[in-house]
C-alpha cells in the first residue's frame, strides 16, 4: 500500500496512522532486513543497559549505597 498523503504527527489519528505504517513496513521486511533491524535493536538495548549500569556504579561510588537504593526505588 502506497501512501500519498503525509499524516499530521500532531494529532492522535496521525500518530496512530504513522505507527501502523511503521509496523507494516517492519512486517514487510525481507529476512536480511529483519536481521539488520534486530541487530540494531539489540545494540541499542545493550548500550542503554551498560549506560544504566555505569550510572548506578557512579551513584554508588559518589553518594553511597543508601543513595543508590533511594534512586532505584
Amino acid at each position: 500500500m502506497r501512501q500519498y498523503k503525509q499524516y499530521n504527527p500532531n494529532t492522535k489519528y496521525g500518530r496512530r496512522k504513522m505507527r501502523e505504517q511503521a509496523y507494516n513496513n517492519i512486517a514487510n521486511y525481507t529476512p536480511e532486513e529483519k536481521d539488520e533491524y534486530n541487530k540494531i535493536k539489540f545494540g541499542v538495548g545493550l548500550t542503554l543497559f551498560f549506560f544504566f549500569i555505569i550510572l548506578c556504579v557512579l551513584i554508588f561510588v559518589i553518594a553511597g549505597p543508601e543513595a543508590l537504593i533511594k534512586w532505584l526505588t
